[in-house]
């Protein structure tokens, strides 16, 4: 029983509201206006710049502009009843300190323990996308890029070593931030400003530049791709499939033979998918009318006379097959976690029927694009976090929350729109596709102010994901230190302030060698998927902690109450689950892994000296029970 009541125990209330007293009382000087650009500020950062070129290449095509308005939706949702939830502990702080105070010492540690992931898959997530806009400022400015082999994360489709400029600008930011940096709105506001000056120039001269021969948005076929890259990596599948059978090479150093064989049937593979695709689409628009049987007859002949006429010579029938085999695998994939609930007949017709020019990977396409671009929404809670600034929280605060998103929106709406209109979508840079964008422009017309554009674009974007990786990284080490404080973690490590630059200076270089390496190994995709799933989760639990709160503790102060909660918060809970069961089983196990970890963690170490529980054992002990199934030694 004792057990039981240490899990559940909540910090007061009343002692964090005692923090507001006096000189430590924050003033009430934000209006809507003001909350709104923070808002702005903070959630503009990474994710434009980062994920947008991902999930318009290789995940919505053209149709990530509704991915970017399915996203929205979700954190419209989430964002109003995480402020209700932060307004139930009307103190500065994060996640974890409302739900310590309102939910308890396990859902603490939970969220707690979330946020960490959270912030370092961040951290390690823009670090790396850091490193592709670096390369787009080298190769615009001194004609030069880093090797691929030392700027991307190795996998078995790549002999790439390491990601040498990830790891460089995460050992800049861990030293800073030992040394100490002092916050500044000044600060924060030249680089709100750099930012929005980057995507509003983004946008201006885009537009100008959109193909006006063809309409890229819905003239690009998406069953005649120039490449297949969009479809499918072929070159990564050979490779699979070559390892798959000849099991003894394991990560070992390709053969140049192997290299050739590589190379040949993938560009085979590429010619008869795009055949195989054509007889599907052709036979799909004759059947709808959209195509005469000549017409059909004839798109086929041609994709037939440039399978003849491709250099490489067909793999044997065998191996094709495993080829295919693993294509029609990496199709099913974009379903995430459904596809293992419901089966693939099922799941193909859905997304041929949602299929076109403009959504070309169909209903999974956009709802796993969703799944991506939902990084370029996190920050949005810190409108929530500063409500104990609002001059009326009631009013103000669902106010900017849905003004900030709204802009942000359209911004991210028009980004994606002017991405893909410039270039098909098949083409477009997946690592850093804005500069990437700009830069081809400049040299198909050879035109020194475009490059100078991109030079701008690549400028802008270092100096706002150097930011966000500052602050993000700040935000980690807030959290350790809030959590070693509370005795969760180990406050030896994690609690431990410098004693002359005044910052947790253990806690942020052993974070930071951890960052360092994921940001070095492993592939930004998967950086940014489990990002995602993890803030997903966050969200989630809140807007179901936020209802079933309103209806346990009702006579709770809440300074903002959710509209609509009894709708608001199902629908949250709705759209952020589907997007989290787009992403692959992979990033799940992954999630389930870290958080069995800190489950482990939390009952080996942060249960037994957590600070909430001495106090718990203080009060039995004056109570006059017994130390039996203490919870402390």
């Amino acid at each position: 029983m004792l057990r039981w009541r240490q899990l559940f125990k909540r910090k007061s209330l009343e002692g964090l509201i005692a923090e507001l007293a006096g000189e430590n009382r924050l003033r009430r000087a934000l209006g809507p206006v003001s909350l709104t650009a923070l808002g702005v500020g903070c959630i503009i950062g990474a994710g434009i710049f980062v994920m947008t070129g991902r999930a318009a290449a290789e995940d919505a095509g053209p149709a990530v502009m509704v991915s970017y308005a399915v996203a929205a939706l979700g954190c419209v949702f989430a964002a109003l009843c995480y402020a209700e939830f932060a307004a139930l502990a009307p103190v500065a702080g994060s996640a974890y300190t409302y739900s310590y105070a309102t939910l308890g010492e396990l859902f603490a540690w939970i969220i707690g323990w979330d946020l960490i992931l959270e912030y370092a898959m961040a951290c390690a997530c823009v670090a790396a996308g850091w490193g592709n806009y670096l390369n787009e400022f080298l190769d615009v400015a001194f004609d030069y890029r880093i090797p691929d082999k030392y700027c991307s994360a190795p996998t078995v489709a790549n002999d790439a070593l390491f990601n040498m400029p990830a790891v460089g600008i995460m050992i800049v930011i861990t030293i800073i931030l030992i040394v100490g940096i002092r916050e500044s709105a000044i600060t924060n506001a030249v680089l709100t400003v750099v930012k929005l000056a980057v995507v509003l120039f983004v946008i201006g001269i885009g537009f100008t530049l959109i193909n006006e021969k063809q309409n890229n948005w819905t003239d690009v076929p998406y069953a005649q791709r120039k490449t297949a890259a969009d479809y499918i990596d072929a070159e990564a599948v050979v490779t699979n499939v070559m390892r798959e059978d000849d099991a003894e090479s394991g990560e070992k150093e390709l053969t140049d033979d192997q290299r050739v064989q590589i190379k040949n049937d993938a560009a085979y593979l590429r010619a008869y998918l795009t055949l195989k695709k054509i007889e599907q689409v052709t036979a799909e628009g004759t059947t709808k009318g959209d195509l005469t049987t000549e017409q059909a007859a004839a798109q086929v002949a041609d994709a037939q006379r440039q399978l003849e006429s491709t250099p490489a010579t067909a793999p044997p029938r065998e191996r094709l097959e495993k080829y295919l085999d693993a294509v029609g695998e990496k199709e099913l994939q974009k379903w995430g976690i459904v596809r293992y609930v419901v089966k693939p007949e099922t799941l193909q017709p859905i997304d041929n029927a949602v299929r076109s020019n403009f959504a070309p990977y169909g209903l999974s396409g956009i709802m796993l694009g969703a799944a991506i671009v939902f990084f370029a929404f996190i920050g949005f809670d810190s409108i929530s976090t500063h409500a104990e600034e609002a001059i009326n929280p009631q009013r103000d605060v669902p106010i900017a929350i849905l003004a900030s998103l709204g802009i942000c929106t359209v911004l991210y709406i028009l980004v994606a729109a002017v991405i893909t209109g410039m270039e098909p979508y098949p083409e477009i840079d997946a690592k850093a596709a804005i500069a990437a964008a700009f830069r081809k422009q400049a040299e198909a017309k050879d035109s020194g102010l475009l490059r100078l554009s991109s030079l701008f674009i690549s400028t802008g974007a270092l100096a706002g994901l150097t930011s966000v990786l500052l602050v993000t990284f700040l935000s980690q080490a807030r959290i350790f230190l809030a959590m070693a404080r509370d005795k969760l973690l180990p406050p030896s490590i994690f609690g431990t302030v410098h004693p002359r630059f005044k910052t947790p200076h253990i806690s942020t270089a052993l974070t930071g060698f951890c960052i360092c390496i994921v940001a070095a190994l492993t592939p930004i995709e998967a950086l940014g998927e489990m990002v995602n799933i993890g803030t997903l989760f966050a969200f989630t639990v809140v807007c179901i902690t936020v209802l079933i709160l309103r209806i346990q503790k009702p006579e709770m102060p809440r300074p903002f109450r959710c509209p609509l909660l009894y709708v608001v918060a199902p629908a949250g809970v709705i759209v952020n689950v589907a997007m989290m069961l787009f992403l692959p089983l992979v990033t799940w196990v992954r999630l389930f892994v870290w958080m069995a970890i800190g489950m482990a963690f939390y009952f080996a170490y942060g249960y037994r000296h957590s600070i909430l529980g001495k106090e718990l054992m203080t009060e039995l002990a004056k109570e006059g029970v017994g130390p039996t199934d203490a919870p402390l030694r």
